[in-house]
């Protein structure tokens, strides 16, 4: 870190030969690549003596590459979005690029965060998903959006490198953060990105929704750390809005471990690091934050149970208020009857078509036929409409099945239009140049029916 964002050119130069004197390049992880791409960029030529420099200079180019493409990607879509009059706001790496454009050799931004308002998010999806965008959950857009009031983020991918996070907020949706949420918008500050108008947060902001979305996964990358240092170094920061934010959005304690560690030990000037540093959140707030930024490097046998247990604590306050999930039924796997395949009454395909139904409350219950591929998997299948999702169907194979083997769901579903009901097989996340194995864990599986018994519950007047 010293090496990437240290004031001092010549601390940090010296830092960088450090490491390449005692680690090996062939052995760094994603992480580390992620931080010797801003090494390169900062000091090119003055590492040219190194040994490993060649590899250094081919690891640039080669992460440049990759994040030129997914932009190239990315351009289509976010202009259309912009086009058709929804404000969009750039988060993380993108908004970094956008201020900076610079940046661009020492940034690696694989994927684009890009935030728009609640009222235009079923909006931008659409243009996503009619273009092709698919959600890496393997979910349809049908699923997608009967979740999407509560749904924080949508993780979409489009052929080989594009990747768009799709957020319709940025701290979060709780009423608490509704004034922050507000002020976030009305601070903005207008840029262009790929000669599109875009906006991005102001420097306090770009700050705190660092904090929020990567502080406490902080052993995954740097990224963000390196980003705060940007903006703190290079831009003017109002110590006292960056204060409040932090406190509005109950994120003093992450900030405190960070800022410090970037005030104290690389030596930045942070402003309003002494009135953080005096705020006390209590003993075990503090041990859970720091437990959960502590570095892979340093993590022990205690320390790794510890952390568990504090990020399943923080999952469980994050969802304490009631959520709206898709609604969805457990099936059952079992052995197939001899002669199962002259029962069929669908070949092997997906979507089948179970007939027409009139909106109302149906009891359902289906038999099918399933080709297992031989390892332990979640089976996702939904029913839709043509134009609203119904339900998820789901089952777990925890044995090493192979071949045909029986599925069966039963329960209530709820119908909201008239017309068909479409049964499909889903992949349980996107695939993108998957091999053999992950194609097994994750494709979608073929299906046949063999009975479907659809008894209407209560139909809706009308």
């Amino acid at each position: 870190m010293q090496a990437v964002i240290g004031p001092d050119p010549a601390v940090a130069l010296a830092a960088a030969r450090q490491w390449f004197a005692t680690q090996d390049i062939d052995s760094a992880g994603f992480a580390e690549h992620r931080l010797l791409m801003a090494v390169a960029a900062r000091f090119g030529q003055a590492l040219g003596d190194l040994p490993a420099y060649p590899r250094l200079a081919g690891l640039q180019r080669m992460l440049w590459t990759k994040a030129r493409m997914a932009l190239r990607e990315v351009q289509p879509p976010l202009a259309q979005i912009a086009g058709a009059g929804i404000p969009v706001m750039l988060l993380k790496g993108a908004a970094r690029l956008a201020v900076n454009p610079e940046d661009q050799r020492s940034r690696i931004s694989h994927d684009t965060d890009i935030l728009v308002a609640p009222s235009h998010f079923a909006r931008a999806l659409d243009i996503l998903t009619t273009h092709r965008w698919q959600p890496s959950t393997g979910e349809s857009a049908l699923c997608l959006t009967a979740r999407l009031a509560t749904t924080r983020a949508v993780n979409l991918f489009y052929g080989h490198f594009g990747d768009i996070d799709l957020h319709q907020w940025g701290y979060g949706p709780n009423t608490a953060l509704s004034a922050v949420e507000a002020a976030l918008w009305q601070n903005a500050q207008a840029r262009r990105f790929l000669d599109i108008p875009v906006l991005v947060p102001a420097p306090e902001d770009r700050i705190a929704l660092a904090l929020s979305s990567s502080a406490l996964d902080a052993h995954t990358h740097s990224d963000w750390l390196v980003d705060c240092a940007r903006v703190l170094t290079q831009e003017r920061v109002d110590s006292a809005r960056l204060v409040s934010i932090l406190k509005q959005a109950d994120l003093g304690p992450q900030a405190r471990v960070a800022l410090s560690y970037l005030g104290d030990c690389i030596g930045i000037a942070v402003p309003g690091l002494s009135d953080l540093q005096a705020q006390r959140p209590g003993w075990q707030r503090s041990v859970a934050t720091v437990l959960q930024m502590k570095p892979r490097g340093d993590w022990t046998t205690l320390s790794r149970l510890a952390r568990g247990v504090a990020k399943q604590a923080r999952k469980m306050a994050d969802t304490a208020t009631p959520v709206v999930r898709a609604p969805w039924l457990r099936g059952r796997l079992g052995m197939l009857a001899t002669g199962w395949q002259g029962r069929a009454l669908s070949p092997v395909m997906s979507p089948i078509d179970l007939g027409q139904l009139q909106p109302g409350q149906y009891r359902i219950d289906l038999a099918l036929a399933v080709d297992l591929p031989g390892v332990r998997r979640r089976l996702e299948l939904e029913l839709n409409q043509t134009d609203s999702h119904v339900t998820r169907l789901r089952a777990r194979t925890l044995l090493r099945r192979k071949g045909w083997c029986g599925l069966r769901f039963s329960g209530q579903i709820t119908v909201a239009e008239s017309g068909a009901l479409w049964l499909e097989s889903r992949p349980s996340k996107a695939l993108r140049g998957a091999d053999q194995a992950e194609s097994k864990r994750y494709a979608a599986l073929q299906i046949q029916l063999l009975s479907a018994t659809i008894r209407p519950l209560r139909l809706k007047a009308g």
